[in-house]
């Protein structure tokens, strides 16, 4: 049954997936394009993942299937934002693959699923994640980080 409502990205970037893969498990490499947070994980089935800032944790979820590197689906909550504490979780999946028709493009997809019963987190998600993933392009294209230092 298909979840409603959800919230699609897409993003094509010029690296291989193995290294879209290592920037967003990677800690030392989210924190340059999350916000700041790096993610925090053992990366393996039903483990638990935290969003963290230095300062506090940002969000929190359970990794619930995976496919290196191609596939990861987290469960995910924000656990420091207004109004998003009591929300229940809801899903994330990447979807990371070499983009048929341009050589060392790889094209990301990011499925937000189960917003209906948190709106707060489906404005925040709406609001920031082309910042997400515009920093891991740029991040993964230039080296550098698209705010900030």
């Amino acid at each position: 049954m298909e979840n409603s409502p959800r919230h699609v990205s897409r993003i094509a970037i010029k690296a291989t997936p193995e290294q879209v893969w290592q920037a967003i498990t990677d800690p030392d490499k989210t924190s340059k394009f999350w916000y700041n947070c790096g993610i925090r994980s053992d990366w393996q089935i039903e483990s638990p993942f935290e969003l963290w800032n230095g300062e506090e944790k940002r969000a929190e979820g359970i990794i619930v299937d995976i496919d290196p590197p191609s596939k990861l689906v987290m469960s995910w909550r924000y656990v420091s934002f207004p109004g998003t504490k009591n929300e229940p979780p809801i899903r994330i999946t990447w979807e990371i693959g070499s983009h048929d028709e341009l050589k060392g493009v790889t094209l990301v997809t990011v499925v937000h699923d189960d917003l209906d019963q948190a709106p707060q987190t489906a404005k925040i998600v709406e609001r920031g994640f082309p910042i997400v993933l515009s920093g891991l392009k740029t991040l993964l294209e230039t080296g550098e980080a698209l705010v900030g230092g």
